[in-house]
């Protein structure tokens, strides 16, 4: 796994059949669109994760696979002095070529700690469902947020997918490390955001702009 601070259609199921999970099954309700513009569709989904019943967004690209792939834990920030949702982010990811799913969840950042930190089995559930939902690219996956690692969300057991690739970590919300609550920080602003849009060059997305970052049409 590597780090990166500044450098996420079966739909037609009513239910998506998931590979067995070391000690927890996933499954999800049909998603609906809510909004198609700018080359990307997003949609709503409920999963069904160890936890209970999640709700999710999903963001899509209108351009053919394999697609980058990015699992956020959480759809927000809470700081001591405003809040920031996520959604303009994702969307603006979206629009430059990488696909997503958004778990609802807010991230509570006035004391910096870890209790927000989301069950690895219910980031894992997300990744699965966009796994078997859209096109991705498995050398180009992310996960984004505060999660209680156990191993790969997008690919638990090996074998079962084809494993072996890299993927990255967004380290916004994490607390073990000094340079981490920066990254919180610059989460707070769309001009903060920006620099956080450069992925490696392994993901080759386009250029984000800052007006899709504050785009807030579709929250």
């Amino acid at each position: 796994m590597r780090l990166v601070g500044l450098s996420l259609l079966l739909l037609l199921l009513t239910s998506i059949a998931y590979a067995e999970l070391p000690n927890f099954t996933c499954s999800a309700d049909r998603p609906v669109t809510i909004s198609d513009r700018d080359g990307v569709t997003i949609k709503t989904v409920t999963i069904v994760a160890p936890s209970g019943k999640l709700n999710a967004r999903v963001f899509v690209p209108g351009e053919p696979g394999p697609l980058a792939g990015i699992a956020f834990s959480h759809s927000s920030i809470q700081y001591a002095d405003s809040r920031t949702d996520l959604f303009s982010f994702a969307r603006a990811l979206a629009r430059a070529g990488a696909a997503s799913i958004m778990l609802d969840g807010t991230i509570d950042w006035r004391t910096p700690n870890d209790d927000s930190n989301r069950p690895w089995e219910d980031v894992s559930c997300a990744a699965q469902w966009l796994m078997a939902n859209v096109k991705l690219d498995l050398q180009r996956l992310a996960i984004a947020g505060p999660i209680a690692l156990k191993g790969d969300p997008f690919c638990p057991i090996l074998g079962e997918q084809p494993c072996g690739y890299d993927w990255f970590h967004f380290n916004f919300g994490y607390t073990e490390n000094n340079s981490y609550p920066d990254f919180t920080t610059l989460m707070k602003t769309p001009q903060g955001q920006l620099p956080l849009t450069v992925l490696p060059k392994g993901f080759r997305l386009r250029q984000v702009k800052l007006q899709w970052l504050m785009d807030t049409t579709d929250r």
